[in-house]
């Protein structure tokens, strides 16, 4: 997601044509939507949106990887029916429109995808992965919440200045883009400080070298160096949620 220091938007880079596997629902006047894996499980993930959205196919792409390696996975529409950000929208407005999507006051729609997996679908624990401003998304859920057993956050990140950027309940894994103009790595080196500083959980920061903004979700696996980083962050994510979401035998 943008900072103060640009004052440019991501940008939305290749759009998948991808149909999905699973459905949408409304839960608590919330769209979501839902996929599931093959085989019954406790274990879900809450999947937080990028700017563009809660219907783009490329993360409704990780929301059915994450469903197909074993977990219920739910993405809510965190903007609760306001518009997502565009590439169409003139680029100069964005800072003032993402002023009104405050990743921090995401508990609501978090409290409903919750409520859902545990009441049914019968999950019993829990993880979280966002992308972009979902990645900030998952880092204040993180610091704020405890119902979560670990979170995986995508070239996302808190306000560098915020005294609990370091203070996590959970095990964290936060991933990067070297060449990423959204978030310079002085931001990603003060997460680390902060971290080391006053993290109390296992927590890991990777940063892959030439990749930019969106390359785990947005970005085609047009050649090897881009496939090996992409397939590299997707296998990251899910050794993370399967190290510290262990299995629950089905009664």
């Amino acid at each position: 997601m943008a900072n103060a220091n640009n004052e440019t938007p991501c940008c939305i880079g290749d759009r998948l044509e991808y149909g999905s596997m699973g459905r949408e629902l409304k839960v608590g006047g919330v769209d979501m939507y839902l996929a599931t894996p093959k085989t019954p499980t406790k274990k879900g993930v809450v999947v937080y949106m990028d700017v563009y959205g809660w219907q783009m196919p490329n993360t409704r792409y990780i929301v059915d990887m994450i469903a197909n390696n074993g977990y219920v996975a739910i993405l809510p529409d965190a903007y609760e029916g306001a518009e997502p950000w565009s590439p169409d929208r003139d680029r100069s407005t964005f800072l003032e429109w993402i002023k009104t999507k405050d990743p921090n006051k995401i508990h609501t729609v978090t409290d409903a995808a919750v409520g859902y997996l545990q009441q049914e679908c019968g999950v019993e624990q829990l993880g979280c992965v966002g992308f972009c401003w979902g990645g900030r998304a998952v880092h204040a859920c993180l610091v704020d919440r405890t119902d979560f057993k670990c979170g995986v956050a995508f070239y996302g990140i808190g306000r560098k200045d915020d005294e609990k950027l370091g203070l996590l309940t959970a095990p964290g894994l936060f991933i990067f883009g070297e060449k990423d103009p959204v978030i310079a790595l002085d931001q990603v080196e003060t997460l680390k400080t902060e971290l080391k500083k006053s993290c109390k959980v296992d927590h890991h920061v990777t940063v892959y070298k030439g990749m930019p903004h969106g390359f785990a979700h947005r970005k085609k696996e047009e050649n090897d160096k881009d496939a090996a980083a992409i397939d590299g962050a997707r296998l990251e994510m899910l050794k993370w949620l399967e190290k510290y979401m262990i299995s629950i035998p089905m009664l």
